[in-house]
């Protein structure tokens, strides 16, 4: 993706971006670029959280002579999937830097901000115990938390307002980082 001369990239743009590090980069001079990059940030802790601590160690199951014999230009979508699955293994750095500053956040502020960013709208299709009301995430945000791994230490939110206050202040906290460019690959 490229800049126009004298055109600013949008959110929308910053989010497609498909290298995080540059979204990183630009983020201490452009509040766009700030936002898409804590938007990017939670989804990747949220991804730890959810997907990736339940994974066991090692590589995908891709093997770079897979297509041995193959013609040139015949495919080469296994070493593809293969190159993916090592950039972004739960190992790489993007999820390295995610995981130290979720543990760099208050825990209970990082609760609030990531039980909101898996929370699914009830109006959605399907069956999840995501698909909560604020004021159902509040009631049942023992089970959540524990969903999340957080259920240590953090003290329950009394109310839908405090959750919020809390998840704000931890996003302002990302944000401010960013600006200072403390986030670093």
């Amino acid at each position: 993706m490229t800049q126009h001369k004298g055109s600013v990239m949008q959110f929308d743009e910053w989010k497609r971006v498909a290298n995080p590090w540059r979204v990183i980069e630009a983020a201490r001079n452009d509040g766009r670029a700030r936002d898409a990059a804590v938007v990017r940030i939670i989804d990747t802790m949220l991804e730890l959280q959810l997907d990736c601590r339940h994974q066991n160690p090692g590589y995908q199951p891709f093997s770079p002579t897979a297509l041995m014999g193959e013609l040139p230009g015949g495919g080469g979508r296994s070493d593809q999937a293969m190159l993916a699955a090592l950039r972004y293994h739960p190992e790489s750095q993007w999820h390295t830097a995610c995981g130290l500053l979720l543990d760099q956040l208050p825990k209970r502020q990082a609760a609030a901000m990531l039980l909101q960013a898996a929370r699914v709208r009830p109006e959605k299709m399907g069956n999840s115990i995501w698909m909560v009301t604020a004021r159902q995430m509040v009631e049942r945000q023992g089970e959540l938390l524990r969903s999340l791994g957080l259920n240590e230490g953090v003290r329950h939110f009394e109310s839908v307002n405090a959750m919020q206050h809390a998840a704000r202040r931890a996003r302002t906290l990302l944000w401010d980082w960013l600006e200072q460019g403390n986030v670093k690959s």
